[in-house]
């Protein structure tokens, strides 16, 4: 990396917010039911209308890591997140 930012971190500082849930309320994109995802939970069946909803990623990594696509390549790969929800990520790279 030519800005040395590689140097600074021993992993990627955008990809905890892919693997390592936080405390987050979302709204179901599907119904509009809201949901609280707790600290270890990446999706949730919607109460109200049974489709999966995923906790929505930080826009840090995604929105600027011109590597976002070959990362979530690798989690997908790994089985750290499961191909629906490298489908929803990678939709989400090609918006920026």
């Amino acid at each position: 990396m030519a800005n040395g930012v590689g140097r600074m971190f021993r992993r990627c500082p955008g990809i905890r917010s892919l693997i390592e849930p936080q405390i987050i309320i979302r709204r179901c994109p599907f119904c509009g039911e809201e949901l609280e995802f707790f600290e270890h939970e990446t999706q949730l069946e919607c109460p109200k209308c049974g489709r999966m909803v995923h906790r929505e990623p930080t826009n840090t990594c995604l929105s600027w890591c011109d590597h976002a696509d070959k990362c979530i390549a690798d989690l997908e790969n790994r089985g750290v997140i499961s191909r629906a929800r490298a489908e929803e990520l990678r939709k989400l790279i090609e918006k920026k």
